[in-house]
């Protein structure tokens, strides 16, 4: 879908940006960010489309695509994040390895005659989470963001864009690691370093797991590293530019204390 690259109606661009005021046409609804269309759009060349001003019909709109249009769009979880992971390691010897993993989860589901996409955090094993206060139970999925669409609008693909930042204090040597592996359990899994790769958008109902793994080595190390994982869940639909749903944290923290000689 796209507004036409030859000659420019009010109807094109209500048939593709909607109209806020039934019928009774105002070209300010159609300002970058206004009522109807969101900020950042541009036209088939790449030019924005203009948030004040004179607005051309042929000249801004050629060519301009809307956002994937959603039901709803819905956070979760409270907080500065989405969830928090703790593990703590006493060793001696010198040399010391601990690693805290967790699984993020991609579900598709159905609410009435919409689907639903819903972004889960699943705590495991060998970690201690916490989701909006509340400590969390090993292999429960707990709700990120909800975004629902109607059937005729439901995205191509999906993917979750990763990155990561640590901070460190304490004594002694300590080097931190992150990796995207293989998650488990689900109907289909991730594969590793799953960055940035393109899933497709399955029909309900199916899940896929997607896990991190924060692996901490430290020799004679006494001290904390904490992980910040930021995570953006893109929708991908063949017509529209790519809409990023949800930009949210993960905080894992490691709490490392030796004991003994070194070597």
């Amino acid at each position: 879908m796209a507004v036409p690259t030859g000659t420019v109606c009010l109807t094109d661009l209500r048939t593709e940006f909607g109209d806020a005021n039934g019928g009774n046409v105002c070209l300010t609804e159609y300002y970058a960010g206004g009522s109807n269309v969101s900020s950042g759009i541009t036209n088939g060349s790449g030019t924005a489309i203009p948030s004040s001003g004179t607005l051309c019909l042929k000249s801004n709109f050629a060519g301009a695509v809307s956002v994937i249009p959603v039901v709803s769009n819905t956070q979760n979880y409270t907080g500065n994040v989405a969830a928090e992971f703790f593990a703590v390691l006493a060793y001696s010897n010198g040399f010391g390895a601990d690693i805290i993993t967790y699984q993020l989860v991609m579900r598709t589901s159905t609410s009435g005659s919409n689907y639903v996409a819903t972004l889960y955090v699943e705590e495991t094993s060998d970690t201690n989470g916490v989701y909006n206060s509340a400590g969390m139970t090993t292999g429960t999925l707990y709700p990120i963001q909800t975004v629902t669409f109607t059937q005729g609008n439901w995205p191509d693909s999906y993917a979750l864009d990763h990155s990561v930042s640590t901070d460190q204090g304490g004594s002694g040597a300590v080097n931190p690691s992150t990796s995207l592996v293989a998650g488990t359990g689900e109907t289909y899994t991730s594969g590793s370093n799953w960055d940035n790769v393109t899933f497709e958008l399955l029909n309900p109902t199916t899940n896929t797991a997607f896990k991190t793994a924060h692996l901490t080595t430290g020799e004679c190390f006494t001290g904390t590293v904490i992980y910040t994982d930021t995570y953006s869940l893109k929708f991908i639909k063949s017509g529209y530019p790519t809409l990023t749903a949800v930009t949210f944290n993960i905080s894992c923290e490691q709490d490392m204390s030796h004991s003994g000689l070194c070597p």
